[in-house]
């Protein structure tokens, strides 16, 4: 994909604002921009919104919460936890692995509640709609093409806001940016959804690691993650396993695609370790993976500051430069099979800067969520979806200000979000 000349009749769409990818970064953009009074437009390549948490089943929001359980993210994240307490479906557990509190979600209620944030709000919504090209003159992106059904056609925006979680906006634009050696990222996974599990079978990350080492060796079998979470999920009872890890490079279609085939091979073997080595699984049955490998990182962003592992692992204050709050501790999964964890000092957050989501390069263009600029070992925390509804809510924000022909300096972004409820 390459920035081209896109000279034709006007587009049929002029918004102020243009947000590409319809996850919690991208909802949460769309509507900060619609609470400044600017018209937006909202592009999503599936036909739903949730990003990750519904394409791929990754049934949990992290990052709402820090490890003392205070709550770090409001703002648009508040409107859609407002939104699931109306449907009786706010649900919270807290990780074996991080002693972390998650919003535990079903995938129905998910899809409904921001379905009906978006349109409350006035936003004009394009689902199966994909980003195809853009055109840059001057340094400022001025239009890009979409494509929905093989029909293509042209959105004018004055902002833009990338929440692609891939970057596909930064890729089209020739935006600066930063992509890692597919060894140093962080490993993609499969989300696998088991049924028949009896109530109270073993959950725990021991019994787990027994059984697949056990049936590792029987069988020999390369399964290079002995355990990983499980959670129970609320309404259905099924119990979510984030074990099928792969290292693919799923920039190319080759790595994607062999990383998904051989992602749902592995899930049928973790299905017989658990069925023959885990008390209260004799009876389980695998409901679905995914549908699509959970992928945690491919590009970033080259933003005009880079959050390091010393502003997380510190807890730092920068109260003149934030526009967001983190508090999910560093959690890496660069190592194949193999997760640790790094907390925050005091079990408490740190601040995101408002540079971690501007484009050193182009004038109009934010990031957020998983495309903030920040380390390796910022990044396995930053990345996660409660903090993508905080940095999407400010690149939404900063954009609407923009594009109304306002300062969008940082003093003028926090006073939006601060109006809007965001926590800074």
């Amino acid at each position: 994909m390459a920035t081209r000349d896109l000279s034709g009749p006007a587009p049929a769409y002029e918004p102020d604002v243009l947000v590409v990818g319809g996850g919690p970064a991208g909802v949460a953009a769309a509507i900060g921009a619609a609470r400044t009074g600017a018209r937006v437009q909202l592009v999503e390549q599936h036909g739903f919104l949730g990003g990750t948490a519904i394409a791929s089943s990754v049934l949990t929001y992290c990052g709402f919460f820090d490890r003392s359980h205070s709550q770090v993210v409001a703002g648009v994240g508040q409107l859609f936890l407002d939104e699931l307490a109306r449907a009786e479906r706010y649900r919270t557990h807290v990780t074996q692995e991080s002693g972390n509190k998650v919003v535990l979600l079903d995938a129905e209620t998910t899809k409904r509640a921001l379905d009906a944030l978006v349109c409350d709000h006035g936003v004009p919504l394009a689902l199966h709609t994909t980003l195809t090209a853009a055109e840059v003159r001057d340094g400022l992106i001025r239009e890009v093409e979409v494509s929905h059904l093989g029909h293509r056609e042209r959105i004018r925006a004055a902002g833009f806001v990338d929440a692609t979680g891939d970057g596909v906006l930064l890729a089209a634009v020739g935006a600066a940016r930063v992509v890692r050696p597919p060894q140093e990222r962080q490993a993609s996974t499969l989300v696998m959804r088991f049924g028949g599990v009896h109530g109270d079978a073993s959950l725990s990350a021991d019994a787990m690691r027994e059984a697949v080492i056990t049936y590792r060796s029987r069988q020999n079998v390369d399964l290079p993650r002995d355990h990983g979470a499980m959670v129970r999920l609320p309404i259905t009872g099924e119990v979510m396993v984030l074990a099928a890890d792969h290292h693919a490079d799923v920039l190319t279609v080759e790595g994607h695609t062999r990383a998904e085939i051989d992602s749902r091979r592995a899930a049928a073997h973790y299905l017989s370790a658990l069925r023959e080595g885990m008390p209260g699984w004799e009876c389980s049955f695998l409901v679905a993976t995914g549908p699509a490998l959970g992928v945690r990182e491919t590009r970033h962003m080259a933003g005009k500051y880079q959050l390091t592992g010393e502003d997380v692992a510190t807890g730092r204050r920068q109260p003149d430069h934030t526009v967001a709050r983190g508090g999910w501790p560093m959690e890496d999964h660069s190592q194949p099979g193999v997760t640790s964890h790094r907390g925050i000092r005091s079990d408490s957050w740190y601040d995101i800067p408002y540079g971690t989501i501007e484009s050193s390069h182009h004038e109009n263009l934010w990031a957020a969520g998983r495309l903030v600029d920040a380390d390796a070992m910022a990044y396995s925390s930053v990345r996660v979806m409660g903090t993508a509804f905080a940095t999407g809510h400010a690149a939404g924000v900063a954009a609407a200000l923009y594009a109304g022909g306002n300062s969008a300096l940082c003093t003028d972004v926090q006073h939006e979000l601060r109006a809007q409820g965001a926590l800074l």
